[in-house]
């Protein structure tokens, strides 16, 4: 028998988090883990850098468009048999990469693969926003940040291993089967949280769903912290994205050590998530907290871009403004997405498909201009993370000029919205 929530957050609160996290984190191991294959793939099909990268920018593809799909039918249906939908999508075809004979239906299991891996971050904070305020919703996603950053900080070390000495199959086999148990995990422990709904009222919620769209794409402040979250998303995933040719090619890091170094940046964001849940207990305004991340980030960009320009740091001059940016996306991304969903309680699922589908496709771009303008050096990295960090800053500095810069306007905002 299912546990009801309030059970799960009574008597073991960590079990919701992780939970939660666990469903977020899932695409970052899915990402994460194939990283250090890039080179090998490359060997394997005889293909090109680019042609290599669509394994990454196609599961993006499939990320982009599964989060446009899921998130209002999260709403419709409720937040469970979506989820455990796109789990099952999820394991299956992580086990067709796993036995792929060419790079085509490897890029083609890889697209749907990313659209079941969309449900996850979705639906976590689709149930977040149901389950708690705006205050409380920035605690308890910092605190999943702080939970899921496990699966960058081992997935790339994990996968390189699994590369040398199994084969790059196995590290799909490992993804696939971390879907298969936590489908498991989520039907046996995670409730709905979704308002259940009455048939005519139902009715009325498929008909309003694109009138919903509306409202969410017409409210200023929401549209504009959630497009300050994607444009710091897609100046980390530059990064992350280009990592394996910057650090193995342009500095000769090795498969096997490059988890190590990928693990410096991810760490960064864990410190960064503990600082951000400190900083809110101690009753900080949590657009303070935002406006001082967003320029931690613009700082990093521009260090990155100043060091790769004139040739100083080496490898050091890469990784040391990398840290300083995932530090400021730790106090960026809780403390937007809550002030993004707070005044769309009814539509948690639409307005959390909405910033997800923006965050992938700037993250998708992002991907592109590294690797497009690529030449062995850290410049074309540089560059893209410095544009989406000066885009960051202008993003948020319009979001305060509209929705304020103290908490208790926010506040004020969502007694409204939930009244």
């Amino acid at each position: 028998m299912i546990m009801r929530l309030s059970e799960v957050v009574e008597r073991k609160p960590w079990v919701l988090t992780l939970l939660l996290a666990s469903l977020t984190g899932l695409t970052a191991l899915s990402i994460d883990m194939s990283l250090p294959a890039m080179p090998q793939l490359q060997e394997t099909f005889q293909a090109g850098v680019s042609s290599v990268q669509l394994t990454l920018s196609i599961f993006l593809a499939g990320f982009a468009l599964g989060q446009v799909v899921c998130g209002p039918l999260s709403d419709r249906w409720g937040r469970r048999p979506v989820l455990l939908a796109g789990l099952a999508l999820f394991t299956l075809a992580g086990l067709v990469c796993a036995g792929s004979t060419s790079l085509a239906m490897l890029v083609t299991a890889r697209f749907v693969q990313g659209v079941g891996a969309s449900v996850g971050p979705v639906v976590a904070r689709a149930i977040v926003r149901d389950r708690f305020d705006a205050r409380r919703s920035a605690s308890v996603l910092s605190q999943m940040t702080q939970v899921m950053i496990v699966a960058p900080l081992l997935a790339p070390t994990l996968g390189g291993y699994l590369l040398v000495h199994v084969g790059w199959p196995a590290i799909f086999v490992v993804l696939g089967t971390s879907g298969a148990l936590l489908s498991l995990v989520c039907w046996r422990f995670l409730p709905e949280t979704a308002r259940v709904k009455e048939p005519e009222e139902d009715v009325i919620k498929r008909a309003g769903t694109r009138g919903g769209l509306r409202e969410v794409l017409k409210h200023r402040a929401s549209l504009r912290h959630a497009l300050t979250t994607c444009f710091a998303y897609a100046g980390m995933f530059a990064y992350v994205g280009s990592s394996p040719f910057v650090l193995m090619d342009g500095f000769g890091v090795a498969e096997e050590n490059f988890g190590y170094f990928f693990a410096l940046t991810a760490a960064a964001l864990l410190v960064s998530a503990t600082v951000n849940r400190a900083l809110l207990k101690r009753h900080q305004p949590s657009l303070l907290i935002l406006r001082r991340g967003v320029f931690v980030i613009f700082a990093a960009g521009a260090s990155l871009a100043l060091a790769s320009w004139f040739g100083v740091g080496g490898l050091a001059g890469v990784l040391v403004p990398m840290m300083t940016y995932m530090f400021g996306q730790g106090l960026v991304m809780p403390n937007a997405t809550a002030a993004a969903m707070a005044p769309h309680g009814e539509s948690a699922g639409l307005i959390s498909s909405v910033m997800g589908a923006l965050q992938t496709a700037g993250g998708a771009l992002a991907g592109y201009l590294v690797g497009v303008f690529y030449d062995h050096t850290p410049l074309s990295l540089a560059v893209t993370v410095a544009a989406f960090a000066s885009l960051t800053l202008l993003a948020s500095g319009l979001a305060w000029s509209r929705a304020g810069s103290n908490q208790r306007q926010l506040d004020a905002l969502h007694v409204t919205c939930e009244a």
